[in-house]
């Protein structure tokens, strides 16, 4: 008669244990930094180069993402919605996906995904790195300052509140 109740008891538990972990992981951590970006250069998947210097006097907003990402694949239209309603206000989105780029061209179609994408794993992961995401955890944003300094990293995915949230908070200072 007590096996079956410490058995529910320890089902009940771990079911508890889980949920709870889930909503600590679930959730994007974001962490304020005011470290220099790093000196990183893009290979678009349109052919051309775009080195974060080019991009100095604007705010950018590096999403690193994957195709096999479920939260990567939520956030994208989230993302070009967020280019479509900010570009005018200074922010460039720019997507490197740690991929090939045989599996990222049918979601540029798909998502109408509108700022430029570079797909290249060990490129990506290890730009991803230097911005200090250690974990290779994804989707990791990292919001770059008109001056060139990090603003915010977010590992996790965001919902489109987070992500206007994020813009609001910083574009609102330029």
């Amino acid at each position: 008669m007590r096996k079956p109740a410490v058995f529910i008891a320890l089902a009940l538990l771990g079911a508890a244990a889980g949920a709870l972990s889930y909503r600590h992981f679930a959730q994007p951590k974001v962490e304020r930094a005011t470290t220099i970006a790093p000196a990183l250069s893009f290979s678009t998947l349109d052919g051309k180069t775009l080195a974060l210097s080019s991009l100095r006097g604007r705010w950018v907003l590096i999403n690193f993402w994957a195709s096999w990402c479920a939260p990567c694949m939520d956030e994208l239209p989230h993302l070009v919605a967020a280019q479509s309603n900010y570009g005018s206000l200074g922010l460039q989105i720019i997507g490197p996906a740690l991929d090939e780029p045989a599996a990222v061209q049918p979601l540029l179609r798909r998502f109408q995904i509108n700022y430029p994408v570079a797909a290249n794993f060990s490129a990506g992961d290890a730009a991803m790195r230097e911005f200090g995401n250690d974990r290779g955890a994804l989707p990791f944003s990292v919001l770059i300052d008109p001056d060139g300094f990090v603003a915010e990293r977010v590992l996790g995915g965001m919902s489109a509140e987070q992500l206007e949230q994020l813009l609001r908070r910083h574009l609102g200072r330029s």
